[in-house]
């Protein structure tokens, strides 16, 4: 049976803070008036359990932030495909090691180009750029007088994209520039929660 996570992680929180509380409590209230026998043993057999299980839940938290982090800089996607229109695989582009990427055309002709954010071809004319954002690509169209087109997934239908306004992509999602398309692979196994979503 799946559990939801955010609740997951609110019942540990709570946890947490009574292990702390009862630290507190059998630390500064408890142990200094336990006479030395058994109820001295017994309080500090249960301090070291508290101390040990706080321990514990806070090492699940940290890791939890950590995958978090991997999770928001790490490409769902393995690399792309510049495709022409006839067809052909003209580059393909790895992405796991970046972070953004501009998509630019020739000013003469027809011939489309996917170039890092960093040194872009001045020559060349700016369709628009994609960032990773928490581990999910936006595309955003830069210009109108020559318009990106996107489909979504299984659809028959191109829209075009507005100046200025982030479009997430997904899989199954195909990026129109020109004559070109653009063809997002996905990784073979990557973590993501069902809902897509992480409250944490």
């Amino acid at each position: 049976m799946k559990t939801n996570p955010f609740a997951g992680r609110c019942i540990l929180a709570c946890i947490f803070a009574y292990l702390l509380i009862q630290i507190y409590y059998l630390s500064y209230e408890i142990m200094p008036s336990a006479q030395e026998g058994p109820l001295r043993d017994i309080v500090s057999l249960f301090l070291i359990q508290s101390v040990f299980f706080a321990v514990c839940i806070f090492a699940v938290f940290v890791l939890l932030l950590a995958e978090r982090f991997r999770r928001d800089q790490t490409s769902p996607f393995a690399s792309l495909l510049l495709v022409d229109g006839e067809g052909k695989i003209k580059k393909e582009v790895l992405l796991q090691d970046l972070h953004s990427f501009l998509v630019t055309g020739a000013k003469k002709g027809k011939q489309v180009f996917v170039e890092q954010i960093q040194d872009p071809d001045a020559d060349r004319y700016l369709y628009g750029v994609c960032n990773l954002v928490r581990g999910s690509w936006y595309f955003e169209a830069l210009s109108e007088s020559r318009p990106v087109g996107l489909r979504r997934g299984e659809e028959n239908v191109v829209y075009r994209m507005k100046e200025g306004i982030p479009y997430q992509l997904t899989a199954s999602d195909v990026i129109y520039a020109d004559t070109y398309k653009i063809v997002m692979r996905q990784q073979k196994k990557i973590w993501r929660e069902q809902d897509g979503s992480d409250p944490m």
